[in-house]
């Protein structure tokens, strides 16, 4: 185990107070190891991971979706936002690369965990493009810019 790779992905995970409240309470419930329960992993892991890459992410997107930037600018909104998501669950290549980009930060008992049985790595790449699609609509106007 390469614990200063891990403590070095740890260290350069953000956290926010949103983040700090689910895992506290997480461990109100009395999980007695709760770093082994799913929902941890999607607070402490995923949500902090998608913070951090927040704008590789988008840039990826933006990368992904700049041929069709005069369709998406014709949209509304929620037609854009929806967009975003589509190209996010559909499109294998745009799919693997953000779960890629997430997956490369985890330490290696998350890694051991992500890759313990096809289910929960379903899940996980499930939850992660989910996470990643609020986000990518979130930062709507900071995508549109980097297609210009």
């Amino acid at each position: 185990m390469n614990t200063n790779r891990d403590a070095a992905l740890l260290a350069l995970r953000p956290t926010t107070e949103s983040i700090d409240n689910a895992v506290n309470a997480l461990k109100q419930e009395g999980s007695s190891d709760i770093t082994d329960s799913f929902a941890y992993m999607l607070h402490a892991s995923l949500r902090s991971i998608l913070k951090l890459q927040h704008s590789t992410i988008v840039r990826l997107t933006a990368l992904y979706l700049a041929p069709q930037r005069g369709v998406i600018l014709q949209r509304s909104i929620k037609d854009q936002c929806a967009l975003f998501a589509n190209a996010l669950k559909k499109d294998t290549a745009l799919r693997m690369m953000i779960v890629g980009v997430v997956v490369g930060h985890f330490t290696e008992a998350e890694l051991l965990r992500y890759t313990a049985d096809s289910a929960t790595k379903s899940e996980i790449n499930k939850r992660i493009i989910e996470l990643a699609a609020k986000r990518v609509c979130d930062a709507r106007e900071e995508l549109l810019a980097m297609m210009s």
